[in-house]
């Protein structure tokens, strides 16, 4: 594979040819491993999760690089402007990543059960939008880990924090999730649409939603 061209063909290459397989790999990752516990501390799931990852045995046929906590720099401010939590990296191009930005949901709290949905859309979502994240790119992701396994309503109260802030969302209203482009089939997965400041082209977020609750069946295919 050739290292050439601008930031904009790098992530048109990326896009097409290795978001589904990252998608595969974070689902399959996940199901190798334990359950969390449902008020796991959010660093310490995509830790784990990172590890998985390392861990599975189709990473080598891939051809780009894995971080976690990478840090993101202002070079004319020269300062940290944010930390992705899992970041993948097509091999030499360090403009060009897919960048995970994890988020925990539906965290069970002294016997409570509490959404954190409003985080997701605030402190996730808006790190793309704002170009904080994925500057020269069109693709970014967020993971959603449903620590009480109740996915739908988890789904349903996100899309309803983002249909609250679709306009500095960059969104066309009402602000809806769209079906995968990528994983139509697989339910669990979205996709939102935003336009960025003086950019034209949309920007797309691939949403996954992933129980704590794993199956011992899940495991045997995704470690076999």
């Amino acid at each position: 594979m050739s290292v050439v061209g601008s930031p904009a063909e790098w992530d048109d290459f990326f896009s097409t040819n290795f978001i589904p397989q990252i998608i595969d790999l974070v689902l399959a990752s996940w199901q190798a491993m334990s359950a969390p516990a449902p008020d796991q501390l959010e660093d310490k799931i995509t830790i784990a999760l990172y590890c998985s990852l390392s861990r599975n045995q189709s990473l080598c046929t891939l051809p780009f690089l894995i971080r976690v906590q990478d840090v993101e720099i202002d070079l004319e401010l020269e300062r940290e402007t944010g930390r992705k939590d899992i970041t993948f990296f097509p091999a030499l191009q360090a403009d060009v990543y897919f960048c995970l930005e994890c988020k925990r949901l539906n965290v069970v709290e002294e016997g409570e059960t509490r959404a954190y949905a409003s985080e997701y859309v605030r402190q996730g979502m808006t790190r793309f939008v704002s170009r904080q994240y994925s500057p020269f790119v069109r693709h970014g992701g967020m993971l959603g880990y449903v620590l009480n396994g109740d996915v739908g309503r988890a789904m349903k109260n996100i899309e309803l924090n983002i249909q609250a802030r679709h306009l500095e969302l960059g969104m066309t209203p009402p602000g809806t999730f769209a079906q995968s482009s990528i994983k139509p089939e697989n339910e669990h997965i979205r996709e939102t649409h935003h336009h960025r400041e003086a950019e034209a082209a949309i920007f797309r977020i691939h949403h996954l939603f992933i129980p704590r609750t794993v199956t011992p069946v899940a495991v045997r295919a995704a470690t076999g």
